[in-house]
């Protein structure tokens, strides 16, 4: 597993992450603890070094279970982790005050049994969130303290990416696809200019880009998916991810090899944050990353002329 240097941070991450937010929140149905211990047993036996985690997914559990089995290699691993949400009477609340920041903090430095935090993310703050003189002093103290090592946000638009870059982010997480990449590329020159590490976050779209589904494919009652997409939607898509198999050849063998060669292919992107829920999706998911360079920049610039034939 190779590794880049996250922005202008001495942080190294591993190319692919370990992604919890499947294991943790059950939002593809209930993921056993001995099933997420394997998991990571198996990110970590891979070359994994990086787990991107947060208190919201599972109410802690993400961290703890990362913890218990990755507690040993901690000096070899980069823990990424949130702040500023949390569950309250069954309803997300979100607060980025100093004080509140650094209770979360201290709360994840205690459910991840560390003394530090090598990358803290504000968990999807507002554009006023960074105009608030207290939150600056939050992040200030935690790294004075050495809480954390680095700090970022967690965002999902170009807009909310462009906010934490003018506040001063070192890094953000953000969705970046094949099929979904107008974000990242509308901050690419603010990302570069500023040297903010990327955690490119649903690679492979919640596994529609893996290729293997048919215009056929239904999910359970408790999984996400059936609820993110219509089902004429989701047809639409499996069409669009068919009309891009021209990715698959030579050294890139699988559309999971594709789509995460795609994300890897861009400078700006440190690591690629892969929701793997079983030991066999950690070993398919490095073995079909393959080697740099990922995917070939002739097909790289074709697939801007595919999506938009599809109409993606």
């Amino acid at each position: 597993m190779d590794s880049r240097i996250l922005g202008k941070t001495d942080l190294r991450l591993s190319e692919l992450s370990l992604g919890t937010w499947g294991l943790a929140a059950d939002a593809y149905g209930r993921v056993s603890d001995e099933l997420f211990r394997s998991t990571v047993r198996s990110a970590l036996e891979h070359g994994v070094t990086s787990f991107d985690m947060a208190p919201l997914w599972g109410d802690g559990r993400s961290e703890k279970i990362v913890a218990e089995v990755a507690h040993e290699r901690r000096d070899e691993l980069q823990y990424v982790t949130r702040a500023g949400a949390r569950w309250v009477d069954g309803q997300v609340h979100h607060r980025f005050d100093m004080d509140s920041l650094v209770v979360d903090c201290e709360d994840s430095l205690t459910r991840l049994r560390t003394d530090r935090i090598d990358l803290l993310l504000l968990h999807a703050p507002s554009d006023d969130v960074y105009r608030r003189e207290d939150f600056g002093k939050a992040i200030d103290r935690l790294l004075e303290d050495g809480k954390i090592l680095a700090w970022g946000a967690s965002v999902t638009t170009s807009e909310q990416a462009s906010a934490a870059i003018a506040a001063g982010a070192q890094a953000i997480a953000l969705p970046h696809n094949i099929i979904a990449g107008d974000a990242l590329h509308e901050v690419q020159t603010a990302l570069q200019d500023a040297g903010v590490g990327v955690l490119a976050t649903s690679p492979l779209c919640y596994g529609l880009l893996a290729g293997r589904w048919n215009e056929r494919r239904k999910f359970a009652l408790d999984d996400h998916r059936g609820a993110r997409w219509s089902p004429s939607v989701l047809v639409e898509r499996i069409r669009t991810v068919n009309m891009l198999r021209f990715l698959v050849h030579d050294e890139v063998r699988t559309m999971v090899g594709a789509s995460l060669g795609f994300v890897l292919a861009n400078p700006v992107v440190t690591s690629a944050v892969l929701g793997m829920r079983r030991p066999d999706q950690v070993e398919s998911g490095v073995r079909e990353l393959g080697q740099p360079p990922y995917l070939p920049s002739d097909d790289v610039s074709r697939i801007t002329q595919v999506l938009a034939v599809a109409g993606a």
